[in-house]
């Protein structure tokens, strides 16, 4: 159920600020800790809710390279892909390890670019 909890708030979040101007912020340091920024990423928007954390990226890199940087990276850490999908308005791959979850979801924009969107929920 935290696997599905921790998709929808990442679909959730992607949804409602997916076409907003967004100012750069800090990289979460919890967040970075098990994922560090994607390569060509610039972060957006990061929001911490309790244990929950969840970070907003821009990307003009191709979706399936950024899954692959994060797949390649998160396995290495320990992380265990839990759920892929592969739809047309968005690619999401959600992982756990433990009681932790962390999901990705990338939605690509009509100027080319895609929005990164991370989550990662700890007990």
């Amino acid at each position: 159920m935290k696997r599905g909890v921790c998709f929808v708030s990442v679909c959730c979040l992607v949804l409602a600020l997916g076409t907003t101007a967004l100012a750069q912020v800090a990289y979460p340091p919890l967040l970075a800790a098990e994922a560090a920024l994607c390569p060509g990423c610039t972060m957006t928007m990061a929001a911490k809710d309790g244990k929950n954390i969840q970070a907003m990226l821009q990307s003009a890199e191709p979706a399936d390279k950024i899954l692959a940087y994060y797949r390649e990276t998160l396995t290495a850490k320990g992380w265990d892909v839990a759920l892929e999908m592969d739809m047309a308005q968005a690619k999401t791959l959600s992982f756990a390890r433990g009681e932790s979850t962390l999901a990705v979801a990338i939605v690509p924009q009509d100027d080319g670019k895609s929005v990164v969107t991370l989550g990662l929920e700890t007990p």
